[in-house]
């Protein structure tokens, strides 16, 4: 009897072999980026990823500027114990009710 051809879940740990790591790490990117750049395309969301290889090279993707992405994150307030619910544990919980 033949095997349905579907992708199997591979194991999760730090692969040993430095060329095969960065293979998997340089194609794995290149998809981090094409979803970022549908997730900004789809649903109009401004988006950055920075990300550092094996090899301490830098990779970054950005749909709009970093430095306002960032400072809107900095400004918001994320101390636990205000009133007021937080707005990252809001969304979280909404994305989850699906």
């Amino acid at each position: 009897m033949r095997r349905p051809n579907h992708r199997r879940r591979i194991q999760t740990a730090r692969m040993q072999n430095q060329t095969i790591r960065q293979v998997v790490f340089s194609k794995r990117r290149f998809g981090l980026f094409k979803k970022a750049s549908e997730l900004s395309t789809l649903c109009g969301a401004d988006v950055s990823i920075v990300v550092y290889s094996p090899t301490n090279k830098l990779y970054s993707f950005w749909h709009a500027l970093v430095k306002s992405i960032v400072e809107r994150f900095l400004e918001e307030d994320l101390t636990p114990g205000n009133n007021d619910p937080n707005p990252i544990i809001i969304a979280q919980q909404n994305a989850n009710v699906d």
